[in-house]
């Protein structure tokens, strides 16, 4: 149920059924990642991770998986609670769902660069500079400096070690991240529908500059009330951005319970996860009382 405040503009259950279904997706995928265990021995991860045993890989790409869902399921949790008061509302505005979702989807593209990567020397190489973009972040976050040689030294080691240019490790930036995940997932997941890249990046965009409180989102992505010419997030905006965090860290939960060596349970630690989540949604009158096999 989605309410409204007073003045504002009432949404029907058709607008806000794909934020329910992504809002539901997202407690799904958080579960089922909960329930992919340790990755098996010979697995495709856990041949990766000898390549730089003292920052395990798949360490990393479950991490930047748990922060998308954590942004995704907070949205969540704001806009379909798991229990409403009688007289809750909910007002929906375009900041806080692109903020969120935007960061759910740099979180989650980061995991799928690396697990999309054609062989075990590039997926090394990209995990490689993930970790090396991370130290160099907490090298400038330092306040001391020998933690700032330190924290150098030890990137130097790392590229030495594995064999790596400076500039096979330059980090991506989060527009590139964004954009490979995607296209990526549009080849292996057509049904997706996350639109071309440019489409992509324009959700990007929009979202990084409502985060940052830029104006040209806030006016662009309105839609107008013709009876009363007032103006209001545009819905469909919304949405788009929604959709496409959802469809990458969906995408890359399965890709890492796949390569974690879990392809064969995948499909029941789901249909648990599911039922675990379906047994604490409020469900509407005529609703089935557990969730249909999937």
């Amino acid at each position: 149920m989605h309410t409204a405040p007073p003045g504002s503009t009432p949404l029907s259950r058709t607008v806000t059924e794909p934020w329910v279904q992504v809002a539901l997706s997202a407690r799904v995928m958080q579960q089922t990642l909960r329930s992919v265990p340790e990755v098996r021995s010979g697995a495709y991860l856990d041949v990766l991770r000898r390549f730089l045993p003292q920052e395990p890989v798949d360490v990393w790409c479950r991490g930047f998986l748990e922060a998308s869902l954590e942004h995704l399921v907070m949205w969540a949790d704001y806009a379909t609670p798991l229990k409403y008061h009688p007289e809750a509302s909910v007002e929906f505005t375009l900041r806080p769902a692109q903020t969120l979702a935007r960061a759910a989807l740099e979180s989650a593209a980061q995991a799928v660069w690396i697990l999309s990567a054609a062989d075990f020397r590039d997926a090394a190489r990209r995990h490689a500079a993930l970790v090396l973009a991370d130290w160099d972040e907490q090298r400038k976050a330092a306040l001391d400096d020998a933690t700032k040689a330190g924290l150098k030294r030890r990137s130097e080691s790392l590229r030495e070690g594995l064999g790596f240019t400076d500039n096979e490790t330059r980090p991506p930036t989060y527009l590139t991240l964004v954009r490979d995940a995607s296209a990526h997932v549009r080849e292996q997941l057509p049904a997706a529908l996350l639109g071309s890249d440019d489409a992509v990046e324009r959700l990007w965009r929009a979202s990084a500059g409502s985060a940052h409180g830029k104006q040209w989102p806030a006016s662009e992505l309105v839609v107008v009330n013709p009876s009363t010419g007032s103006t209001m997030p545009d819905p469909a905006a919304i949405t788009a951005i929604l959709k496409l965090a959802d469809a990458v860290v969906t995408y890359g939960v399965m890709r890492f319970a796949d390569r974690s060596g879990y392809a064969a349970e995948l499909s029941s630690i789901q249909q648990s996860a599911l039922a675990q989540v379906y047994a604490k949604i409020p469900l509407l009158p005529g609703a089935p009382s557990s969730p249909p096999s999937r």
